[in-house]
């Protein structure tokens, strides 16, 4: 997991050194759109609407809410952040499920069952302390999926990183991570794993402000967006910014080596982040 340190309201990490660094200025993006719903699922009642963002969270019973038999997802909610850790007592909510939901537990874990082998989910994280998040939209082999795991930034953390990038995110939009990552990536292993040296595309296509903006990595400690790289780093992160409502994919591209691809859903005012083991990785 990437970490960051935080000082007097910027990003201080690796950044000596990384003056030429110049991000422009904010990101506006214009491309085909596809309505794939915003709102929160009207099986999953609300409960409160945090000051700070004025965020709906749903509720969740406890322990957990999901289909009868079928294949069982399971995954960890982590900070994206200085801090790092486990998140706690987040709701994790299935797009495609409307009313199914889990909470996470002491140690950020999650689970949920009945699922149909084979079918493609998007599940959704809620914490009023961070930004909405979402993974990819991923297929669940017959025994089920592990380590689908939201990296999340907090609501600090997001707000140091768009204005360290110079945009403005656009609530009717998304943003998009993930990462490209080494062969044989399994689990939720240290940063340093990313493939070096590739390239990822997004379809349909978007402007070129939007990216794709790579991670610059000097330690697993010290790793910064960096504008004017045009391939991955050992960190393997990439981003993309303002992004319209749509589903979309992602593919990753270097002389020689075979990528798995991502679907994304992008929906308004969240962050997708298609985090390792399920972003882009060497097949």
């Amino acid at each position: 997991m990437r970490r960051w340190l935080i000082a007097q309201g910027i990003v201080v990490v690796a950044l000596v050194g990384c003056g030429d660094a110049a991000p422009p200025a904010d990101a506006g993006v214009d491309a085909p759109t596809a309505d794939v719903g915003v709102d929160t699922p009207a099986a999953v009642d609300v409960v409160e609407k945090p000051a700070d963002t004025g965020r709906e969270i749903p509720s969740c019973p406890t322990p957990v809410s999901g289909g009868d038999g079928g294949v069982t997802v399971r995954g960890h909610g982590m900070t994206f952040g200085p801090t790092g850790g486990r998140i706690r007592d987040a709701v994790v909510t299935v797009r495609e499920h409307p009313g199914w939901c889990a909470r996470t537990g002491s140690d950020g874990a999650y689970e949920l069952g009945g699922f149909a082998p084979g079918e493609r989910v998007t599940l959704e994280m809620h914490h009023a302390d961070y930004w909405p998040i979402q993974t990819g939209t991923y297929p669940v082999a017959a025994d089920g999926a592990r380590f689908v795991g939201f990296q999340a930034p907090t609501n600090g953390i997001f707000r140091v990183l768009a204005q360290y990038l110079r945009i403005t995110p656009d609530p009717t939009r998304c943003q998009i991570a993930t990462t490209v990552v080494a062969r044989g990536y399994e689990g939720y292993d240290p940063g340093g794993r990313g493939e070096v040296g590739a390239t990822v595309t997004i379809d349909p296509p978007l402007p070129p402000d939007a990216g794709p903006v790579y991670f610059r990595y000097l330690s697993p400690s010290a790793i910064v967006p960096a504008r004017e790289l045009t391939e991955t780093s050992l960190d393997g992160g990439v981003l993309f910014l303002n992004v319209p409502p749509g589903d979309y994919v992602l593919r990753a591209h270097k002389a020689g080596v075979t990528f798995n691809e991502v679907a994304i859903r992008c929906r308004a005012g969240v962050l997708v982040n298609a985090s390792p083991p399920w972003g882009l990785q060497v097949q």
